[in-house]
């Protein structure tokens, strides 16, 4: 069965722009590479797909990756782990710093084929880290990563996949359950969910209603604080109002905001340091944040830099 344009609720949608697309291999990132190849192939600049270094299988996958896109003049950039900790954290932070980089060499997005199961599979993890309202906001939170399938379920997505006879590859590690968000897709959900049904959309709701709330802070921080944000350059601006401080409440809320435009995570600790900070009649002053992140006062404001920003 060849993929139809516009059919299966919207999963064969037009992105909003051409992308590079993270392809692992499996069913999800397939269904996607072909789904928005069969769409419009302009949109499609290249494949990445990331080489774990964890055996056959992976080395299998990132081969049929290959195939398939050469077999349809697609380039396909190959990431490799070297000398990583074989942690899921690791991995990640290795795949993702790929992926980065040939965004920026595309100057494109990058498309994930994440579904509405790992925004679940998100936003629990994230309540077992202790993480607040913004972090609960999972895969919806506002990134420069598009998702297109993020409103399928990943029992949809094999489905039209199968049907559709796109090739994808079984990696056998995503069954081993020494790994955390395996466990929690595996035992944990299912295990919740039959003890209190509905559990799933549960989170699902929290995620779209810790999202929403993001989305007021953000226009919040506009009216409010108007930061000049330099996402390049890794600098961002609050101007001071002189007529007031802002209070610690204020500060803790919308530094957080401020610090996610530049990629800093800020954790509570922080923020509340940096709420204090922010409340100084004094100006002149300089505070480091974790990461190399560095916070001055002068008298006209607040600046925020990234490690190595300003050169």
């Amino acid at each position: 069965m060849a993929l139809r344009p516009g059919r299966e609720r919207g999963v064969l949608s037009a992105l909003e722009r051409p992308a590079v697309l993270a392809v692992s291999g499996g069913a999800d990132s397939m269904l996607m590479a072909a789904a928005l190849h069969a769409a419009d192939p302009s949109q499609v600049l290249a494949l990445a797909t990331f080489d774990h270094g964890t055996g056959a299988a992976a080395a299998a996958a990132v081969e049929a990756v290959r195939a398939w896109g050469s077999s349809r003049g697609i380039r396909v950039h190959v990431g490799q782990a070297r000398d990583l900790p074989r942690t899921e954290a690791a991995w990640r932070s290795a795949r993702w710093t790929f992926l980065r980089e040939l965004a920026a060499e595309h100057d494109a997005p990058v498309a994930t084929a994440h579904t509405e199961d790992d925004q679940a599979e998100t936003v629990f993890m994230r309540l077992l880290r202790g993480s607040g309202v913004r972090g609960l906001a999972g895969l919806l939170a506002p990134s420069t990563v598009l998702r297109p399938l993020l409103h399928l379920t990943r029992v949809e997505v094999r489905a039209l996949a199968v049907r559709a006879e796109v090739p994808f590859i079984n990696d056998p590690s995503n069954a081993d359950l020494r790994h955390l968000r395996n466990r929690v897709r595996l035992e944990l959900l299912p295990a919740l969910e039959r003890v209190t049904p509905g559990f799933r959309a549960w989170l699902l709701r929290v995620g779209r209603e810790a999202a929403a709330w993001r989305a007021d802070v953000a226009r919040a921080a506009d009216l409010h604080w108007r930061p000049a944000v330099e996402s390049e350059r890794g600098i961002a601006r609050v101007p001071r109002d002189r007529r007031r401080l802002p209070t610690a409440d204020e500060a803790a809320l919308f530094w957080p905001e401020v610090a996610g435009r530049l990629g800093i995570p800020l954790d509570r600790r922080g923020t509340a340091r940096l709420a204090s900070f922010t409340t100084k009649l004094e100006t002149g002053l300089q505070m480091p944040l974790s990461g190399g992140v560095r916070v001055t006062s002068d008298r006209d404001g607040w600046s925020m830099e990234r490690a190595g920003a300003g050169g």
